[in-house]
């Protein structure tokens, strides 16, 4: 019995001993983009991510900022509300005697905390409203609420004054549209207001 011949057609793997082609490139090669090495975000990728981040760092203190007095002042007002047990008032007080642990909270203490202050219905309002932002909005409307001027704003955000401007246009336009009203005095109040669910 002879050897089978080779089948027509059927592709030649090599071995390893023998040297390979290099292979061509996977993009065009006046595609712009192929001159980025793969794998590195573009800085707008990169600043898109940077905001993602903070904004995920101030929502748990979008009520109060982290460790400031408000904070305080709001988990005081929690502590005293009935229905609580003595556990769970214990507990609130040692928050507010140790800011510095506030890594430890988790989000469900904050959404406790939060419900219970606002009222359910109100911060269910608030939930919603916030579901609709991008980062770049929800940060502008969280800072905004929170009293900064628009200089601190920008130094926190690392946008521009235009940037932040149409953003403020844009949240005015919502809410004028959401609430049926007319804005143009006190926009920043109303915004602040429209954030917290009022």
């Amino acid at each position: 019995m002879g050897k089978k011949p080779a089948r027509q057609g059927s592709p030649k793997l090599p071995s390893r001993a023998e040297p390979q082609a290099p292979q061509a490139s996977l993009l065009p090669l006046d595609d712009p983009s192929s001159k980025e090495p793969l794998g590195q975000p573009s800085a707008k990728e990169q600043k898109r991510d940077l905001r993602e981040q903070a904004r995920k760092l101030h929502e748990k203190g979008w009520l109060a900022p982290v460790g400031s007095v408000q904070e305080k002042q709001f988990l005081e007002r929690w502590a005293k509300q009935e229905g609580l047990s003595q556990k769970d008032r214990d507990l609130i007080y040692e928050w507010i005697d140790s800011p510095d642990e506030f890594a430890k909270r988790n989000a469900l203490f904050w959404q406790a905390a939060k419900r219970s202050v606002l009222g359910p219905v109100v911060y269910e309002t608030a939930m919603e409203r916030h579901s609709t932002l991008d980062d770049k909005e929800w940060l502008v409307a969280c800072f905004t609420a929170q009293g900064m001027k628009q200089e601190e704003i920008m130094a926190l955000t690392h946008l521009g004054d235009r940037t932040i401007d149409n953003i403020i246009r844009s949240l005015k336009t919502r809410i004028t549209q959401e609430l049926e009203c007319d804005i143009e005095i006190n926009d920043r109040v109303q915004i602040a207001r429209w954030f917290l669910g009022l």
